[in-house]
């Protein structure tokens, strides 16, 4: 299973499994009053950055039926990675 996502030029972000032979794209309701700035997606799962600095994430897996649910990452908020 390959997670992957998109996010439009308005912030509207899209996630799907691309082994999926109906290729079902999903939009991430939970996000959508918020402004994302980045995305990531791995064979697992997927995490968002927002212009706030909040940290979400959710497991690729349990995405297949029904749209992802995005966590909201607590004591990350601007934490530098190195």
């Amino acid at each position: 299973m390959v997670h992957s996502m998109a996010i439009t030029e308005d912030g509207t972000l899209f996630s799907w499994v691309s082994s999926d032979p109906h290729l079902r794209c999903q939009q991430l309701y939970s996000l959508c009053e918020k402004t994302i700035v980045s995305i990531s997606a791995c064979k697992y799962g997927a995490a968002t950055a927002t212009a706030i600095g909040d940290v979400y994430m959710w497991d690729g897996k349990k995405s297949m039926e029904k749209p992802p649910v995005a966590t909201r990452l607590h004591r990350v908020k601007g934490k530098k990675i190195p």
